[in-house]
């Protein structure tokens, strides 16, 4: 019964603030990689959805997310054994890593010298698994491609519970230099600039029949980076790169009217 306590206990502790910085679980928003090496053996493939990281043989990578096995196991690092490896195969670190993670459970202590906490975890680090040093993607995901013919799928994001997700890339988020209303969106597989509100910015010529919406500019505003403000109007108005702004009315690709281009960092 204590343990059963302390159990549930670890895992209210670990999952609420995880949701909010690394999460990767099919349900939530994406976290952009942080530009740190790739291992050797991990690739990017870009689908015509989401980009995936694979494996050099082309399986694609799947995450076991530890906050979730905590329901089943004590110790989520050993979670992965028995039947759960005739379908799964860990992505081993090489031979002779030190591990550098390790998950809080079981009465393991949170912090030891030469460990990150996974919460503030790089996109890959190295955890003591059941076959010796595994990869973990950002802080608490044990790496595994699944056996088989489907080893190449993405089919199973999301599968028991979502305790499997295939690990999603998403490029680093691009430096801005741009008026402070300016924000950047990741949508339809590329970065894209919007209002404060989420509705994207594009660019165009079809005409004044055509009615869009100039992205307006605060009167007194001399510019910024390759932003300048256009004053020949009736209002004064934003043009990036030497062309005038216009704001959709929506927040997806799908609010752009014809002939508009989405303005991409």
């Amino acid at each position: 019964m204590a343990r059963l306590v302390m159990t549930v206990g670890l895992l209210l502790a670990v999952t609420a603030p995880a949701t909010r910085s690394v999460a990767q679980p099919a349900d939530f928003p994406l976290v952009p990689a942080d530009g740190s090496p790739l291992p050797s053996e991990v690739v990017v493939r870009a689908d015509e959805g989401q980009a995936v990281y694979t494996d050099r043989q082309g399986r694609v990578l799947y995450g076991m997310d530890m906050r979730t096995v905590l329901r089943w196991s004590p110790d989520a690092a050993q979670y992965c054994q028995g039947a759960c490896r005739r379908t799964w195969e860990p992505l081993r670190a090489p031979p002779g890593s030190t591990p550098n993670i390790r998950f809080p459970a079981d009465g393991l202590p949170r912090t030891a010298p030469g460990y990150v906490l996974p919460q503030s975890a790089p996109d890959w680090t190295i955890i003591a698994g059941p076959d010796g040093p595994q990869w973990v993607f950002k802080g608490w995901h044990m790496v595994y491609v699944r056996r088989g013919a489907d080893s190449g799928s993405t089919a199973f994001d999301g599968a028991e519970e979502r305790t499997w997700n295939t690990l999603k890339h998403v490029p680093p988020k691009p430096r801005l230099s741009a008026p402070p209303m300016v924000t950047v969106r990741f949508i339809g597989g590329a970065y894209r600039l919007a209002d404060a509100a989420g509705h994207l910015l594009f660019s165009g010529s079809c005409g004044d029949a055509c009615h869009w919406t100039p992205f307006p500019a605060p009167m007194a505003s001399t510019g910024t980076g390759e932003w300048t403000v256009d004053q020949s109007g009736d209002a004064p108005r934003w043009l990036w790169r030497g062309q005038p702004v216009f704001v959709a009315e929506g927040t997806d690709l799908s609010a752009l009217p014809t002939g508009a281009s989405p303005l991409q960092p």
